[in-house]
């Protein structure tokens, strides 16, 4: 019998329900930029700002030039989670679908269930934790969201989906440093996961005050994404008036000096470059 892991649910919903059913995998959306509340469960924002450490070794995309000068087109790394080819047995396929199904329809107490029984009798699937967070966060139970989260992302490191969950529900709470923690944690899995870039720009700017942090995690998610979204492009122009940088944290031209060759990677061709996080 194939070993079970936890493969990508897009491929689960394609094959088992309608295109509206988002599944536990799906993608999350990223946190709307808004005026961050003062006060967080009784303490000042600026209260977390010693906790939370600085952000200098988060990796970031790098834009990269040939030995012209010309810009070489940038290949994000693959979503490692969707990379998963490991098979589902059908029956865990078909369980999940009709828990995800009450779900939908409010029926949360049999949802959550059918979500138990699936961890139960399938321990190494990821994607039954997620949704038993999901349902826990309906019910405003939020250190049962943090813990079921925490359980998914350990049952599988690669459900990069399931750090966005978590760091969701964790900035709600308060839990500042935890925040930046598990943003960090998913860009260590997937250094090019555009969702965290956004939501760990928008923690530094809203409720850390650290606009310089966040002008390189608002830059990575627009460079990432094709630089289409212009909800972004208005927030970074925004920050950047704030920082004074308007030099660009990915896109660094190499240095050209008068007499000198430009120095060259002997079997890319790619322009050397000083070494960075990306």
């Amino acid at each position: 019998m194939a070993t079970v892991s936890d493969k990508s649910c897009f491929t689960l919903a394609a094959m088992l329900i309608a295109s509206a059913f988002v599944s536990a995998c799906g993608s999350l959306m990223p946190i709307e930029k808004q005026t961050a509340d003062k006060e967080i469960i009784g303490e000042t924002k600026e209260s977390h700002q010693s906790a939370v450490e600085p952000d200098g070794d988060v990796p970031l995309p790098r834009q990269a030039y040939n030995a012209a000068g010309e810009k070489i087109p940038y290949l994000p790394l693959e979503n490692p989670y969707n990379a998963d080819t490991t098979v589902i047995p059908q029956e865990a396929r078909t369980k999940f679908v009709m828990a995800s199904s009450l779900l939908q329809k409010g029926d949360l107490k049999d949802a959550r269930t059918r979500f138990q029984a699936l961890t139960e009798k399938y321990p190494s699937l990821s994607g039954p934790w997620v949704k038993l967070g999901t349902i826990a966060e309906k019910n405003e139970k939020y250190d049962d969201a943090i813990k079921h989260y925490k359980k998914a992302v350990s049952v599988n490191r690669n459900n990069v989906n399931a750090y966005i969950a978590l760091g969701l529900v964790q900035r709600k709470q308060g839990y500042f440093p935890d925040v930046q923690k598990t943003y960090r944690q998913a860009l260590d899995v997937w250094r090019d996961f555009p969702e965290a870039h956004l939501n760990l720009a928008i923690f530094y700017d809203l409720y850390m005050d650290k606009a310089e942090e966040a002008q390189k995690h608002y830059e990575a998610y627009y460079f990432l994404t094709g630089q289409k979204d212009e909800k972004v492009r208005k927030w970074l122009v925004e920050v950047k008036r704030r920082t004074g940088i308007e030099t660009s944290f990915i896109d660094i031209p190499p240095k050209k000096i008068e007499g000198t060759p430009t120095e060259k990677s002997e079997d890319t061709g790619v322009v050397a470059q000083t070494a960075s996080p990306g």
